[in-house]
């Protein structure tokens, strides 16, 4: 299914611009494939995948304040495409042992 979308900004070479955006099969292409669809978003941006570099995950030994499943959840809600967890854990990651738990 290929869609056409329409009405955003797209954050691209460090400007906003309206370029055509074009999705076919889940994939972001160029050109003008024949469209199954239009989405129309007013007032939308279109921006890169944010990342976190502080996030605490808290799994091991603190899962009663975050896990790794609803952490990583949020983010990826928020926009987020990458995370890096604190290494505040029971049992600290400072071996590869205990690497592997987490």
């Amino acid at each position: 299914m290929a869609l056409s979308v329409k009405g955003k900004q797209i954050f691209k070479n460090g400007s906003l611009s309206s370029l055509p955006l074009f999705i076919d099969h889940g994939i972001v292409v160029s050109g003008n494939p024949e469209s199954d669809g239009t989405v129309i978003f007013s007032d939308s941006y279109i921006l890169p995948g944010f990342a976190d570099v502080h996030v605490h995950l808290r799994e091991p030994g603190f899962s009663y304040k975050e896990t790794i499943k609803t952490g990583t959840l949020a983010s990826a809600h928020g926009g987020y495409t990458a995370v890096c967890s604190m290494p505040n854990l029971n049992p600290v990651p400072d071996s590869v042992e205990s690497l592997k738990e987490q």
